[in-house]
């Protein structure tokens, strides 16, 4: 949850050619990034985390698929997936934030955490992070809003800047010892590298990265220009599913990355 290393001895709940379903008696976040060694042949393979699967008391299940498609952790021949299976794979989802749509066709591991859930976790093309996706809704037609295509993004171009002649030198006033620095924060921030989903009424739900927290609030970055003191629900760290808890807060700064072409942002939590 903060970020930090950690090792544990688990085991799976069952194999799939995709990954895993495993126990964990730590909290993760969606996209995040493990690596599993098999005790018996310590063949090793890097995953990332699907999404929960369920949990009991302090332990969660969570699906995990191989980072290579082509690895073959398990040494077991899975057969193929008939016709029928594909077909039942496809759906049509809809991202929670820019409401794209894509017809995709699920892994078994993707399958189940999307049913248990109600959604999942995925890259969206047009936002360019990871969101929530949803099954899509049909307008009133019946028929699946068309997905429009986002205008290609203007280069900024560099204006010529005039140089002013330098002004005399004038007399400098005696330097003052620097004053010392005061941290007036409240609480300590901790580095962190975990999903956060942020609920407005703007943006819907906006999953994005955190970069730190502390117990008054965390910092962020996102596509999205969230406007400063508007109210907003947040859930750190977050994973698709009724086990995460959102709680009020309020965004306190919002600064600009022109390069990133993303926003840093500040939420503080709401005193209860």
């Amino acid at each position: 949850m903060e970020g930090k290393m950690f090792s544990e001895q688990t085991k799976t709940v069952l194999l799939s050619r995709h990954g895993a379903g495993i126990v964990s008696q730590y909290a993760l976040s969606a996209e995040q990034e493990l690596i599993l060694r098999r005790l018996d042949t310590n063949k090793e393979a890097e995953v990332h985390v699907v999404g929960n699967l369920g949990a009991h008391g302090k332990t969660y299940t969570y699906g995990v698929a191989f980072l290579n498609p082509e690895t073959d952790l398990w040494d077991i021949k899975f057969p193929a997936m008939t016709e029928s299976e594909k077909e039942t794979s496809r759906v049509l989802l809809q991202c929670s934030s820019c409401k794209a749509r894509e017809t995709v066709e699920q892994s078994d591991l993707e399958s189940d955490v999307y049913l248990v859930n109600e959604g999942i976790v995925r890259t969206c093309k047009r936002c360019g992070s990871s969101t929530y996706w949803r099954k899509a809704i049909d307008d009133a037609s019946g028929e699946p809003v068309p997905v429009e295509i986002a205008p290609p993004e203007v280069e900024e171009i560099s204006e010529p800047v005039a140089v002013l002649p330098a002004a005399p030198p004038e007399t400098e006033p005696p330097v003052q010892p620097a004053a010392p620095i005061v941290n007036k924060r409240k609480h300590v921030r901790t580095k962190v590298n975990f999903k956060a989903c942020i609920r407005s009424y703007t943006f819907g739900e906006d999953i994005v990265t955190c970069e730190d927290m502390s117990r008054g609030g965390i910092r962020f970055k996102s596509r999205k220009e969230y406007v400063v003191k508007s109210e907003v629900e947040v859930a750190v760290p977050y994973s698709p599913g009724p086990q995460s808890i959102f709680v009020r807060g309020q965004i306190i700064h919002v600064t600009e990355l022109k390069q990133e072409r993303r926003f840093r942002c500040g939420i503080r939590y709401a005193k209860s």
